[in-house]
């Protein structure tokens, strides 16, 4: 198997997970104990990335790396990356676990996957970074799509809708904004090149920022203790590891398709989560097959392949 042959693989295998990660978290979100409780996802978000970090930590104690992961919050790149964290994990996936279970996992979904769109928009503004137009027209699908998707929503969706795009927006802004933040330090941080660090201890960094900042900020006050209890007294929380592993499994593959076929086709077979989400949804837990859902979709998903992929000519 070639190098291309596998990255689009990994790649493939990222969209997969993550389809199915966002499927069953919000199926897990409509367990009983959460009932009258508006901040569940809070909570399970908080149970989500501590596995998540747990299973990566696993991954870099057998290749001795898990100590390099915090000494990077000794440099400023590393502290960077804690502050891009804190933008990225617990605001942006609690705000994406509250789309879900407003306005159901694959409209969540198919919103969600713009997110490099808006970062590309946020960096030419903020870092002064370029932007083609091929690129500019990519971004103005996927979010043409966007509105669309949640202008005229059809089918069996939950009275609660709207405020689940705007979640969705949230999670959209906060991803987009971890991906700046990353950006700015790596371009104006000049001192530290000689810093070698795997992106799976920066990924590790990530998911440990952001169990200590739902176990001491986020679910103290919103007041998710006694449902956290509840989650591990009933067992629940095993089921939270099972699918964290997914989302550990998206991250360390996307990171390596990164290496193997570039972030851009990287970034763009991210973006068929949005679609495998639809697919998991409609087979596995009997959602209606939602024909404007599927259509806008597919738009979406174009636009971000528009966006992310080099002509070859260009690219050579």
């Amino acid at each position: 198997m070639n190098k291309r042959t596998k990255g689009i693989l990994l790649g493939i295998t990222v969209g997969l997970a993550w389809g199915l990660d966002s499927t069953l978290m919000g199926v897990l979100g409509k367990n009983n104990i959460f009932a009258g409780f508006n901040s569940s996802p809070l909570v399970s978000a908080f149970f989500h990335d501590s596995f998540a970090f747990f299973w990566i930590a696993i991954t870099l104690i057998f290749s001795k790396q898990l100590k390099g992961s915090f000494q990077l919050l000794k440099t400023k790149k590393g502290k960077a990356a804690a502050v891009a964290a804190l933008v990225g994990a617990p605001v942006g996936m609690s705000a994406y676990l509250l789309a879900i279970k407003y306005a159901t996992a694959p409209y969540a979904s198919s919103i969600s996957v713009i997110y490099p769109g808006v970062g590309a928009v946020l960096s030419y503004l903020l870092l002064k970074e370029k932007l083609s137009k091929r690129a500019a027209l990519g971004i103005f699908i996927s979010l043409l799509g966007s509105f669309m998707l949640g202008f005229k929503p059809s089918g069996d969706i939950p009275s609660t809708f709207g405020t689940g795009i705007i979640f969705a927006l949230l999670a959209v802004l906060g991803w987009a904004s971890e991906g700046v933040i990353i950006g700015f330090a790596m371009k104006h941080i000049k001192n530290e090149d000689h810093i070698q660090a795997a992106p799976q201890q920066f990924l590790c960094l990530r998911y440990f920022i952001s169990m200590i900042t739902y176990a001491f900020i986020v679910v103290p006050l919103s007041g998710g203790f006694p449902v956290a209890i509840q989650v591990i007294k009933t067992g629940l929380f095993i089921k939270f590891g099972i699918v964290a592993i997914l989302g550990a499994i998206t991250y360390l593959c996307w990171y390596k398709a990164v290496d193997l076929i570039g972030a851009a086709m990287g970034t763009a077979l991210n973006s068929t989560a949005a679609l495998w989400t639809i697919v998991f949804s409609i087979l596995f837990f009997g959602s209606p097959a939602n024909l404007h859902l599927i259509i806008w979709g597919i738009v979406i998903v174009a636009g971000v392949f528009i966006f992310a992929i080099e002509p070859k000519k260009k690219r050579k």
